[in-house]
């Protein structure tokens, strides 16, 4: 996770340089079917990358503290019928 953040950090300082003349050379690269700069693109898949990420671990926590809940009350259930 901390690599995805770093890869946005340095995408931001760079379309942030770009937007202030700073580097030129990357206001001519455009994506042809999005009218959008390279770097507006690579922003919107890391900012989409690391949301799909974040969505997947949580769904997976949820489903572990879930399975270790069941095991509990099967184990408490059990102790009960004896």
């Amino acid at each position: 996770m901390i690599w995805w953040v770093g890869f946005m950090v340095i995408l931001t300082v760079l379309s942030y340089l770009n937007d202030t003349g700073v580097i030129s050379f990357l206001q001519n690269i455009k994506i042809p079917f999005l009218h959008a700069s390279l770097l507006s693109f690579l922003i919107l898949v890391g900012t989409a990358g690391i949301l799909i990420r974040m969505l997947l671990k949580k769904r997976r926590g949820e489903k572990e503290g879930l399975k270790e809940r069941v095991k509990r009350l099967e184990q408490e259930l059990s102790k009960n019928k004896l």
